[in-house]
Formats: structure tokens, C-alpha cells, sequence
């Protein structure tokens, strides 16, 4: 069992004790799920007494919602921070499908709890949403109106309704798909995400952004 280091005895500092019940609950909940993860176990591993999780997060339930929005953080900045501008629309969103395959894949334990346990509580669930569902289309909205700005998306297309769509097959491929569904990580997810892209770029691509053959075809296709 992965021990986080133990606070220092009587130090009084809440922000590293919070911390440190965090990433002790992220390990404990990845390694036996949520119900079987126990307040105990998580302080144990924290190095702190269990009260403190019910001081600090109003008990397990609560310290779970802290989890998730820790980690949707951690995942929007790494995004942010990976993902260059391309100046072409295509490549674009294609890079911000595929950069999301290898994160949920490496986080794959705790996204099974978490989609779980949001499917059954409304409250996590709009957390989910907030953290990151929502955060996903406004970086997707906002690479595309750099794009239309740019002339190379159609003045008419309703962006706000294209990177829902977007962030919605990035969650099928990342989680659905390659987790839930068990595809083929090496092949599935990068050929759809293509197609997907392809399809959509023809689209929404002005003509001035270059014609079909500036969109890259499918990769992997029959020959």
C-alpha cells in the first residue's frame, strides 16, 4: 500500500493536511473503489486522524467531490499546457482528442470510480460537468473562434454546439471506449478520431482554408 509521508507531529497546516487527505483518498479509492475504501484506511495513509476528514470535507462523500476536482484541475492544466495552436483547424482538434487518450488511460482506475459514483449522485455528477466536461468545450471553443477570427471557419456554424460534440467523442474514446469497451488502444481511438476530424473539418473549413485536400484522410483504411 502507497503511504503518503506523514505530517510532522502537532503541525497545524491545513492546506498540506488537505493535500495530503487527498492524495491519500485518490489512492485509496483507485486502488478498492469508493465503497470499499474506508475514512480509516485514507488518514492512515495520510498520516493524520480520521476526524479530520470529516472536518475538513464534511466527511467520505464530500472528500470524494475534493478528489475530482483536484484531478479535473490537474487534467485541464496539463491539456492547456500540451496542446500548441495549429494553424490548421483539422490538426487542431484532432491534437485535442487524441492528447486525452494516454491521460485517461494512466488515471484509468480512479475514472471507473468517478464516472460511477457521478452516474449515481447528481451533485458529483454536476461537479463532473463543471470540472471538466465544461472546461473541455471552452478550450475547444475558444481554439475554434481563433480559426473563424483567422477565416478558416464558417462565419455560420454554431461553434458552442461544435466543441460539445468534440469534448463528448473525446470522453467516448477515452473512457468509453478504450476502458468501458476494451478497443484496441494502439488502433480504435486514433482511426475514429481521424475519420471524426476529417468529417467535421470538411464541414466547418471555409474554402479559404484549403479544400479537401488540405484535410488529412483517415489513417488505417483498407488499401
Amino acid at each position: 500500500m502507497r503511504q503518503v509521508a506523514p505530517l510532522q507531529p502537532g503541525k497545524r497546516d491545513k492546506d498540506r493536511r488537505q493535500r495530503s487527505l487527498i492524495e491519500a483518498a485518490t489512492a485509496a479509492f483507485a486502488e478498492h473503489g469508493y465503497d470499499a475504501a474506508t475514512t480509516r484506511e485514507v488518514a492512515e495513509r495520510a498520516g493524520c486522524s480520521e476526524g479530520l476528514i470529516h472536518r475538513y470535507f464534511g466527511g467520505k462523500r464530500g472528500l470524494l467531490l475534493a478528489v475530482m476536482e483536484d484531478k479535473a484541475a490537474e487534467v485541464l492544466d496539463g491539456l492547456r499546457a500540451a496542446l500548441p495552436d495549429c494553424d490548421s483547424v483539422a490538426e487542431d482538434i484532432e491534437q485535442i482528442l487524441l492528447w486525452p487518450l494516454a491521460v485517461f488511460w494512466e488515471h484509468r482506475d480512479f475514472m471507473r470510480v468517478a464516472v460511477s459514483q457521478a452516474t449515481i449522485d447528481p451533485e458529483l455528477g454536476r461537479s463532473v460537468a463543471r470540472s471538466i466536461h465544461s472546461q473541455r468545450v471552452t478550450l475547444v471553443l475558444e481554439r475554434l473562434r481563433r480559426h473563424r477570427d483567422a477565416g478558416r471557419v464558417r462565419h455560420d456554424i454554431d461553434l458552442e454546439a461544435i466543441a460539445h460534440a468534440v469534448a463528448g467523442v473525446g470522453f467516448m474514446l477515452g473512457f468509453m471506449g478504450q476502458i468501458v469497451l476494451g478497443t484496441d488502444r494502439e488502433y480504435a481511438p486514433q482511426r475514429t478520431a481521424n475519420a471524426f476530424v476529417s468529417a467535421l473539418a470538411r464541414g466547418i473549413c471555409t474554402e479559404s482554408a484549403g479544400g479537401p485536400q488540405d484535410i488529412p484522410a483517415p489513417r488505417g483504411d483498407p488499401q
